[in-house]
């Protein structure tokens, strides 16, 4: 479990490190006349969090495929993150964060509004996609499954 926990941990580091690069792209920018380290460490990090976020996807579900338990509970079921919406309580949140998100952005572009704002809201946009993702498939539940289990016997 402690494992499994961790393992989302990285994940949720690595989408924010990705998500904060985004972030502050446009200071980066706007600093290269003084300095160009924060355009480096902006790309830098980018990549990191991109590599490291998919890098971690990766190894939850080769984990989950290869846990026996889990898949003797959960081995038929298939569910694709991306295209579920609201399977629990955190996914909730971060669903709705991600429909203010897109609708924020929107309306900052039809405004004409700063590009660091449109930026922040492109960030906040793509960490709540990327947790929207996780959040509502099957990796989450092989991270959670011992709560899962427990409901399953309640249901019983």
């Amino acid at each position: 479990m402690k494992r499994r926990k961790q393992m989302m941990y990285l994940f949720t580091g690595f989408l924010f490190l990705c998500a904060l690069a985004i972030a502050i792209m446009p200071l980066g920018n706007v600093l290269k006349d003084k300095t160009m380290l924060v355009m480096y460490c902006s790309g830098a990090a980018f990549w990191v969090g991109i590599i490291g976020t998919i890098y971690m996807a990766l190894k939850i579900n080769r984990s989950r495929k290869g846990s026996y338990r889990f898949n003797e509970l959960f081995g038929n079921r298939k569910q694709l993150g991306l295209i579920h919406f609201f399977q629990n309580t955190e996914a909730l949140i971060v669903d709705v964060a991600m429909i203010i998100s897109l609708i924020a952005l929107i309306i900052a572009r039809l405004c004409s509004a700063n590009l660091q704002v449109i930026y922040v809201i492109i960030a906040v946009f793509v960490f709540a996609f990327g947790m929207h993702c996780m959040l509502n498939g099957m990796n989450y539940k092989y991270i959670n499954y011992s709560k899962y289990v427990k409901e399953q016997k309640k249901d019983e």
